[in-house]
């Protein structure tokens, strides 16, 4: 046998550019959904253009879409508001306001005496102040003083201090009493056992009786300016 002869093929045919055939059924495709998208829906337009042929090669990819703008918000209408009727409001009656005030607390009790009463023996003075007069003598003094003639004096008591003081402690000064006289006048008494050239300051006192004790106390009324004894 001999060698089968080769059957020659047919020219294979290169591929190139878009033909123009491809290039007229693209745009065909274009102005197909176009049309779509100004007659039908969006969501139509959608899938019409996702089920269509490959995409236009050159084109831009598609961006976001934009937001959409919201309307402007309507302002209500005005409205009047019903008119209010105004009550008449009746005043209350007047009244006059009655405060009954506590009488003022004033204490109760005997008047002031405006009338001093009599003086008893020399005068008024409370507490009582007598100043004896003082003559001195030899080792000795008289002192004399004016009465008090009040029914509580039982008598007095008349002491010479010295103003001589001594070391340690001071010696007994010497003391004299008195009774009370009848009626005012002068009462006197006569001190001895002092020492000459010795400064010495008389002390006078009053025998009185408390009425509420009944007992008899001391109390100083006056005193004399330092007496030289000679």
């Amino acid at each position: 046998m001999g060698r089968a002869r080769r059957r020659p093929s047919a020219p294979r045919r290169r591929r190139g550019g878009p033909t123009a055939g491809r290039v007229a059924l693209r745009l065909t495709a274009a102005a197909a959904v176009g049309l779509v998208a100004l007659s039908a829906p969006a969501t139509d337009i959608a899938a019409q253009v996702t089920a269509s042929d490959a995409p236009v090669r050159g084109a831009a990819p598609a961006g976001p879409p934009a937001p959409a703008t919201p309307a402007d918000p309507v302002a209500p209408a005005a409205v009047d508001p019903a008119p209010v009727a105004e009550l008449p409001v009746a005043a209350p009656p007047a009244r006059r306001l009655q405060v009954e005030l506590p009488a003022p607390m004033v204490p109760r009790g005997q008047p002031l005496q405006v009338t001093p009463p009599p003086a008893e023996c020399g005068g008024y003075g409370n507490p009582r102040q007598v100043t004896p007069g003082v003559v001195p003598g030899a080792g000795s003094a008289t002192v004399s003083w004016q009465a008090d003639g009040r029914d509580a004096v039982r008598g007095y008591r008349v002491t010479a201090v010295s103003q001589a003081l001594t070391t340690g402690g001071q010696p007994e000064p010497p003391r004299v009493d008195v009774a009370q006289r009848a009626g005012c006048g002068e009462v006197s008494a006569v001190l001895g056992g002092l020492t000459p050239g010795v400064r010495y300051v008389f002390w006078l006192e009053e025998a009185l009786l408390d009425a509420d004790t009944q007992v008899v106390e001391y109390v100083q009324v006056g005193w004399s300016s330092p007496v030289v004894v000679g």
